[in-house]
């Protein structure tokens, strides 16, 4: 049986218990440090808190350790680590190599994509080291993740909802550059999301004063059955900075396709235990995005950016048919609501308005708004959609089945999971007969009660035809111990990962340039032992940091202008374009070989 596991980001404990309630089969989670989102970080004991939620489906928590370390720093990961292993961690998500270094327990060992895990042969090379799972770049292709699955024996993570960083990660070196804050560090300053203008040599302007890095979120929930059948094990969900709304209404998404995908396939299960019973529809396109693309999965199409904005748009809902004062008479195309938040494009940026009174096709809101027809309104703010998931309560319940049986007088309860795992419990005492039949209905009723318990005990079969008169207060007892002894049987029985010993011998055939973000002494000595030259220093302690590729995308800014290189539509061109704003000016670079576009440091 294949098991398929849908990754859900945690910002904290109540994020991970909502991803979990509505069906992530796993949850990643920072630490008190190194985890790649400075300002999200939890305790050890927090860690422990979500992995004992976690494990009572089945479900596991990884902990992201994915930036780059300093040596005064390789100690505190180290003591970090086997304190996270002790309180049930299942795995870490891992950048610096230095970590493979150091002395540190069994805990498996999961690749950030932050290891730039794009090229076949670098995936290949962590497949040979010994990590238990890649997590691979979301540029990948179908195609790209097909060769990558038949060559590598890894598990396989890939990303499918949220934003994208326009750079290959574990590659940007740009917010380092303007501000000294490290992409690589956990302190991205997201120049991506920045205005900027683009001009040639001849200082011909392409475009002026826009969000040209700014890429649209990624949702590739209608390619989820051709990732299954590539064999991808762990479809995650980005997001650690989101809030729970947000990642019940994504998770529950999810979730549900895949259920829809294992009911009609053969060999097909969820890691995790338990089914939802949630209390909201889900609907990725009214929670916060900014339009969805489907980046490179389906190859190189235009469209992939938003260039009028950074922030969320939502989802297309109205046009302007008149605007006067605060009034906007409307062609609805989705019920607009009181309290609707809605925004549009006046040329230069997104403007926000608010609904006080939605009446038929027309809207009075907080403020003149001055539109022309044929106005575009998208909804970022769906206070129905949000009220309702804000009270809504999801809940998630391991099925049991438990059989009643008479055993000389005695009661025997058998209780077995939707996993298969089974326990027995017979009275102590012995009982009278009763004398009305109608005895067994009461003791099957009052075993199906579970009340606030993880399990659903449904069904409850009576059999035999001796009937015991039993209290429904005994009953109770007996099935809240017989549920107990099952507690304790699942997690006997939980899998438990251990990392197998890495191999030594693993040879890195790459190239020992600063790209690979050497910046302690350990990392070095990794990557000697694996058969490189002396890796150059890191981007962020090198001294050097002209002539850099500070940001190495496969989107290419001409391609979307409808300028691709292999056209010739850019002759009018004079070569290099430069991008700039008034942080800095940088010079574009383009391998059209192989499709990347370059943002070079002067």
């Amino acid at each position: 049986m294949r098991k398929l596991e849908l990754l859900s980001p945690a910002k904290n404990v109540e994020v991970a218990i909502a991803a979990i309630n509505n069906g992530a089969d796993a949850v990643y989670i920072g630490g008190p440090a190194f985890g790649a989102r400075q300002a999200v970080g939890n305790t050890v004991e927090e860690i422990a808190r979500v992995a004992e939620y976690a494990h009572r489906f089945y479900c596991r928590v990884f902990v992201t350790l994915n930036t780059i370390l300093y040596d005064d720093e390789l100690a505190e990961v180290e003591r970090l680590i086997h304190a996270l292993y002790r309180v049930g961690a299942d795995a870490i998500i891992v950048q610096d190599p230095a970590i493979l270094k150091l002395d540190i327990p069994p805990i498996a060992l999961h690749a950030s994509t932050q290891m730039h895990n794009y090229d076949l042969e670098r995936v290949k090379f962590l497949d040979r080291l010994g990590f238990q799972r890649i997590v691979l770049a979301r540029e990948l292709s179908l195609e790209q993740l097909r060769a990558i699955r038949r060559e590598v024996k890894a598990e396989l993570e890939y990303f499918v909802h949220g934003a994208l960083c326009v750079s290959l990660s574990g590659q940007c070196y740009i917010s380092h550059y303007l501000t000294g804050r490290s992409a690589n560090r956990g302190e991205c300053a997201q120049a991506c999301r920045m205005r900027w203008t683009v001009a040639d040599s001849d200082g011909q302007v392409l475009v002026k004063d826009k969000h040209v890095l700014s890429l649209k979120d990624l949702n590739l929930s209608a390619y989820l059955r051709d990732l299954v059948d590539i064999g991808i094990d762990s479809f995650k969900i980005e997001g650690r900075l989101k809030e729970a709304d947000y990642v019940a209404n994504v998770t529950r998404y999810y979730s549900a396709r895949l259920d829809g995908i294992i009911a009609g396939s053969e060999g097909l299960s969820r890691v995790g235990n338990g089914h939802v019973n949630a209390g909201f529809d889900a609907d990725p396109e009214r929670s916060f995005n900014r339009g969805y693309t489907d980046y490179f999965i389906a190859g190189r199409k235009q469209g992939i950016v938003n260039m009028d904005t950074p922030k969320s748009t939502g989802k297309k809902v109205a046009v302007v048919k008149q605007a006067k004062g605060n009034l906007l008479v409307v062609e609805a195309l989705e019920t607009i609501h009181n309290a609707d938040g809605l925004c549009y494009f006046d040329g230069q940026e997104l403007r926000g308005i608010k609904v006080n009174t939605a009446e038929g096709n027309r809207l009075t809101c907080n403020e003149r708004v001055t539109v022309m027809p044929g106005t575009v309104l998208y909804r970022n703010y769906d206070h129905e959609f949000v009220s309702r998931l804000s009270k809504a309560v999801s809940v998630r319940k391991i099925q049991v089945r438990i059989d009643v049986y008479t055993e000389e007088d005695h009661l025997v309860l058998v209780a077995e999971d939707e996993a298969g795992v089974a326990v027995t419990l017979r009275s102590d005492e012995v009982f009278e007969r009763a004398t009305n039949a109608a005895q067994a209905e009461r003791i099957v009723g009052q075993l199906g009660k579970s009340g606030n318990t993880r399990y659903d005990c449904c069904p409850v079969e009576y059999h035999g035809d001796t009937v015991l008169f039993i209290p429904s207060a005994v009953v109770n007892g007996y099935r809240g111990r017989l549920l107990d002894l099952l507690t304790e049987e699942r997690e006997k029985q939980r899998e438990r990962w251990v990392q197998a010993p890495l191999n030594r011998d693993a040879v890195y055939a790459g190239e020992a340039d600063w790209r690979l973000n050497v910046v302690n002494r350990l990392s070095g000595t990794f990557y000697r032992e694996h058969g490189t030259a002396e890796p150059e220093a890191g981007f962020e302690v090198a001294r050097n940091r002209s002539g850099r590729a500070v940001m190495t995308t496969r989107y290419c800014l001409l391609f979307e202008l409808g300028m691709c290189r292999k056209s010739g539509k850019d002759k009018a061109l004079k070569y290099p374009l430069y991008l700039s704003n008034n942080l800095g000016r940088f010079r574009l670079e383009f391998d059209c070989e192989r499709c990347f576009m370059k943002v070079v440091s002067p």
